[in-house]
């Protein structure tokens, strides 16, 4: 391996690039397994910052029984468009998470996945939402029984729904009531349940 390449590595702990790409889930997600092998050849700091988040996105999910892996690589290979939609989905918001935690909050509604706990299109909206949320208003929401922020501002990026009220001609307020999306509490109760390290992104 080229020595400047090495170097590029070297930040990245004890998991090499080798063992990414050989890892059993990387290997039976399109695209992410597929972008590894293509970056191995590629020496710059994109590709740094990309190896440090699937780095974390592994360490994340920690350990998967062979039961699980063996589910994933089974559901996989039934069809190849749905394999690589749902590798797309999953490249895409770890390559443009600009946190580590964002990559953390993705791992573990993965880890849901695996155990059935969410469906395919779940784990691809709840990647949507992770994509298009700031990190402070996602940690915020997910990790806080009660959201410091004002949720009316967390509705475009999807981790929050608004709740028209029943019009009357008396009202005074007409302002909507806020409440935390089916995405967003799905999330928190993975992230209750799966995480692994502290948030650090």
């Amino acid at each position: 391996m080229d020595e400047n390449f090495k170097d590029i590595l070297a930040d990245t702990g004890e998991m090499a690039l080798d063992s990414l790409i050989e890892n059993e889930v990387i290997k039976e997600i399109p695209i992410l397994g597929t972008s590894l092998k293509v970056i191995k050849g590629i020496k710059n700091i994109r590709d740094k910052a990309y190896l440090n988040k699937i780095k974390r996105f592994v360490e994340c999910i920690g350990e998967i029984d062979e039961v699980k892996k063996r589910k994933l690589i089974e559901e996989s290979r039934l069809d190849s468009k749905r394999r690589i939609k749902f590798g797309d989905a999953l490249f895409t918001s770890i390559e443009q998470s600009d946190s580590l935690a964002k990559v953390e909050y993705i791992a573990v509604a993965f880890e849901a996945f695996l155990n059935s706990e969410l469906s395919e299109n779940d784990l691809r909206l709840i990647c949507h939402v992770i994509r298009n949320s700031f990190t402070d208003e996602l940690v915020d929401i997910i990790e806080k029984d009660t959201p410091e922020l004002e949720l009316k501002y967390s509705v475009a990026s999807g981790l929050a729904d608004i709740e028209y009220k029943e019009l009357r001609v008396s009202m005074i307020n007409t302002e909507p009531n806020y409440s935390i999306s089916h995405a967003a509490e799905q999330l928190r109760d993975a992230w209750r349940k799966y995480k692994t390290v502290p948030n650090n992104g």
